[in-house]
């Protein structure tokens, strides 16, 4: 791990994955082209895409260092790795294709890792264009996930985010990247992060992970629209397996049906 940074000088690698995402790259792209901080780079990761976004971000690359590569698997933790893998920024921050940057979004997390010892930050995701319902089931997963990130050994348990995870290069490789499956790649990334943590090599070199209630990404869920609040929730009680592994027989099921579901065609857009 390098001994120090000088926060000004550190580039920022965006990962993000698109299909068919066309009406919301705009919000996306823009909320980039509007950051505080510039030294930043985007990979986009293609599934196919048939609405115009390919030509879209083609308009948007003379304005932003922007890679665009196609790749059509269906499997959203190998699709990360692909765009990370080629991230040449000494942060690595995987994001989605609908979601908003506030505009001194990156400044605020290059801050942070001008502490050493952060190896990962991550924060909240807030639900554009939705319902009450969503917005408070992402409100409520949010508290959760920042009490398990601030709480002690043995109990702290770091889970980033899909749309919102910022981690460095180094220790990202040093990881293997994400787990490569269709569905919870984030929360078994922090899974990989937490066992790092308690490794060898940061027992020597001392690791922290930031989970920032005041940072945030808007993301446009839209499967909470296409399925209904109560169906979008059932498919996402998986994620209780991320804080508590005991419960995980009890959800298995459902992970496997929504894994299948959200790595559909029709569904895994902004994934």
């Amino acid at each position: 791990m390098k001994a120090c940074w000088i926060w000004w000088t550190m580039k920022i690698s965006i990962v993000a994955p698109n299909l068919n995402e066309r009406r919301f790259l705009f919000t996306f792209l823009e909320s980039l082209v509007n950051q505080t901080f510039r030294n930043f780079e985007i990979i986009i990761v293609d599934g196919g895409s048939r609405d115009g976004s390919l030509e879209m971000l083609r308009r948007y690359a003379v304005r932003l260092r922007m890679r665009v590569l196609v790749d059509q698997t269906r499997n959203i933790g190998y699709i990360r790795n692909v765009g990370s893998l080629l991230a040449q920024g000494d942060l690595i921050f995987n994001t989605s294709s609908d979601t908003y940057f506030m505009p001194d979004l990156l400044q605020k997390v290059a801050l942070i890792f001008r502490a050493p010892d952060v190896i990962a930050v991550s924060g909240r995701t807030l639900p554009i264009n939705s319902g009450l319902f969503s917005v408070l089931a992402y409100t409520a997963f949010d508290l959760v996930r920042y009490l398990f990130t601030v709480a002690p050994w043995p109990l702290h348990k770091f889970r980033p985010a899909g749309n919102f995870t910022c981690i460095r290069n180094d220790v990202f490789r040093a990881l293997g990247g994400f787990p490569e499956v269709k569905i919870n790649e984030d929360g078994l990334l922090g899974q990989r992060i937490d066992d790092f943590m308690r490794g060898p090599i940061s027992q020597l070199d001392p690791a922290r992970v930031v989970f920032r209630r005041d940072l945030f990404v808007g993301h446009y869920a839209k499967r909470f629209q296409k399925k209904g609040s109560l169906k979008a929730m059932a498919m996402y009680l998986y994620v209780f397996a991320n804080m508590l592994p005991f419960l995980k027989p009890l959800f298995r099921h459902i992970e496997r049906n929504s894994g299948e579901i959200f790595a559909s065609r029709s569904d895994i857009g902004g994934l």
